[in-house]
């Protein structure tokens, strides 16, 4: 339980996982980084998760839908943070609103590359012993506009890379960097696309 609860936390925040242990990211570098045009007319956003699913070597640690979540809100900080949009909302089961203009429905899958062993064997040494998570996306995001009419979608692959140790508490100023790096790149190519496709954002 102690070790899925670390590998969980490292995964999805990325931060200091107790007072115990820690964990850094680096991003796996897919992504060439852009700079995506201005928002002319920053709207505000209504989404839901799709047909996402979430895989994790080692135990599933939250459901897909919660996993698309958390992937989803990163992405949509970054939009507010650059005036893409002004503000984002998850509808979930209950729907899209009947007022939204500005809808957008994540799809597609994340996946944790991980052994089993060597994550058996760090929670014997209490961490003491490194073990090694590759997370990757393969993500798409479907944009509708009701007042137009318009559709379009927007597609990335990207990765980082997380390692959990005992010791790694020293490095928590600087633990998410890979993933917020891999969380920006995406957020940024996400919205190029889309603002190219069908003028989101124009």
């Amino acid at each position: 339980m102690r070790r899925r609860f670390y590998l969980g936390m490292c995964l999805f925040i990325a931060a200091l996982l107790t007072g115990t242990g820690g964990c850094i990211t680096s991003a796996g570098g897919e992504l060439k980084a852009i700079q995506a045009p201005p928002a002319a007319n920053p709207v505000a956003i209504e989404y839901v998760v799709g047909d996402f699913r979430f895989t994790l070597e080692g135990g599933k640690m939250v459901t897909s839908n919660k996993a698309g979540r958390v992937l989803s809100d990163a992405i949509f900080k970054n939009w507010v943070k650059e005036h893409y949009i002004e503000s984002f909302q998850y509808v979930g089961q209950a729907g899209f609103s009947e007022s939204s203009e500005h809808r957008l429905t994540l799809s597609g899958s994340q996946y944790g590359d991980s052994s089993v062993i060597a994550q058996f064997f760090s929670g014997l040494t209490l961490f003491v012993l490194p073990y090694t998570v590759d997370t990757k996306y393969d993500i798409q995001f479907l944009y509708q506009n009701t007042k137009t009419g318009t559709e379009c979608s927007a597609e990335v692959a990207a990765s980082y890379h997380t390692i959990v140790e005992l010791l790694l508490f020293v490095a928590a100023p600087v633990a998410t960097k890979g993933m917020n790096a891999t969380f920006d790149a995406m957020a940024a190519h996400l919205y190029d696309q889309l603002h190219q496709k069908c003028g989101f954002g124009q």
